[in-house]
């Protein structure tokens, strides 16, 4: 009885692990976009986008649907550095295991002639995941609105 006793007491004393979903796993993909994009990043920024990717750029004027074109798109990081992004607010809906769409607003900050320049601006993002890996399978940026 006091080992089935003690056995209890240890196995209730064990800190519990936290098994992560689909919308933390999903999250890791933006955290890792974030920090890629702050670092001017192209090919860190790059690689998080699926294949097949959909894509609307902030100031971009076409839809691009190739990884080249996302490519193009972001090598524009390279000027106006540093820079750096931040998620000011969202909302995440896990549409399956292996789909998370999420929306909200953000801040664009980039270095111009030594004064930063801040753009706000709003995003969605699903992000997918395909062989165990999560990317983003549609992303759409553009600037916000101002209140009125």
């Amino acid at each position: 009885m006091r080992k089935l006793l003690l056995a209890f007491i240890l196995v209730a004393a064990m800190p519990l692990v936290a098994v992560a979903g689909p919308k933390e796993d999903a999250f890791q993909v933006i955290e890792q976009f974030k920090k890629a994009f702050d670092n001017s990043d192209v090919e860190g920024v790059v690689k998080l986008f699926a294949p097949d990717a959909i894509f609307l750029g902030t100031v971009s004027p076409k839809l691009v649907t190739t990884t080249e074109g996302i490519d193009e798109y972001f090598q524009a990081l390279t000027q106006f550095t540093p820079r750096s992004i931040s998620i000011d607010a969202y909302s995440a809906m896990v549409l399956s295991e292996n789909a998370v769409l999420f929306a909200g607003f953000d801040t664009f900050s980039q270095t111009k002639e030594g004064k930063a320049i801040e753009a706000p601006a709003r995003f969605t993002l699903v992000i997918t995941k395909k062989d165990q890996n999560w990317r983003i399978s549609h992303f759409h940026s553009s600037m916000r609105p101002k209140p009125q």
